[in-house]
């Protein structure tokens, strides 16, 4: 009976780690931004009217303190080229080493800012101590 639940056991987490291999890259941030068709917002409201809680997590990040509104990334929102997901060269704007970097590191082939870094909530880099310290 343990044999059988290890083989399914097994299977099963075979299973999960080929659709994670498959599902990531399509969720992953894109070369090009992901158009999305958004309403004008009307007097009064602001992004955090119908997005919140997102809202409430970049008003805690580096961006908000540093006043990268939504609008830096995503574009206007009446606009046909609104950024529902902006495009990894929209990062390279304000963080052109760091994309540099990201691109030109072969452990990060196929990765993206977003591939380790929630959408909205962002924490700056810790360096490593150099080795032997």
């Amino acid at each position: 009976m343990n044999r059988f639940c290890a083989r399914i056991f097994g299977a099963t987490l075979f299973v999960f780690v080929i659709l994670a291999m498959v599902v990531q890259p399509a969720r992953a941030q894109q070369d090009q931004p992901k158009h999305v068709f958004h309403r004008g917002i009307p007097a009064g409201d602001t992004c955090s009217t119908c997005h919140k809680a997102i809202y409430d997590q970049w008003k805690a990040s580096p961006h908000a303190a540093n006043g990268v509104e939504c609008t830096v990334c995503h574009g206007e929102p009446a606009s046909p080229d609104f950024a529902g997901m902006p495009a990894l060269s929209t990062c390279a704007n304000c963080h052109g080493d760091q994309v540099a970097q990201l691109k030109s590191d072969p452990f990060m082939k196929d990765k993206t800012c977003v591939s380790c870094h929630q959408a909205h909530i962002f924490v700056e880099h810790k360096k490593a101590a150099p080795a032997g310290e």
